[in-house]
């Protein structure tokens, strides 16, 4: 019986995509540093979901190798490491921003606000903007240049 060759995770947009996000802590770290502000590790170990420490560093790691985060020595304090969303993380705000929508619809326990997802509808493009806003304020914050 002949071997069957597997496909590499490119050329498909979804097997990419997948490569990148596609585990569930991956997708949460990326939620938490383009929606919830956070940049780094202690603030990502906090999160509700409770990651474990291996599984945080190999995740943070992984973003970072696909270009998705970009590793930062915290200028006020050098023993630290921060993370910064790359353009190409950022990217992905209106898709993050759409699947809340979808999960306000679907999801009979979210803790999305109600008005989360009829604004967004309304104003999309402002939503998303008032997003990078923040994020190049926390960026800003973050690196010392705020």
């Amino acid at each position: 019986m002949a071997k069957t060759v597997k496909k590499p995770w490119i050329g498909c947009p979804v097997r990419y995509a997948a490569g990148i996000f596609g585990d569930k802590w991956s997708f949460v770290l990326l939620r938490d540093v383009l929606l919830h502000g956070k940049r780094y590790y202690g603030e990502f170990l906090s999160s509700e979901e409770g990651i474990a420490t291996n599984v945080l560093a190999t995740r943070l790691q992984k973003l970072e190798e696909s270009g998705m985060l970009e590793r930062h020595i915290d200028p006020r304090k050098k023993s630290k490491v921060c993370y910064i969303p790359t353009a190409k993380a950022r990217a992905l705000l209106p898709a993050f921003l759409g699947m809340m929508v979808w999960s306000t619809e679907y999801d009979e326990n979210t803790e999305a606000p109600d008005s989360f997802a009829p604004a967004f509808r309304a104003h999309p493009k402002e939503t998303i903007a008032w997003y990078e806003a923040e994020i190049d304020r926390v960026n800003a914050a973050t690196l010392g240049q705020a």
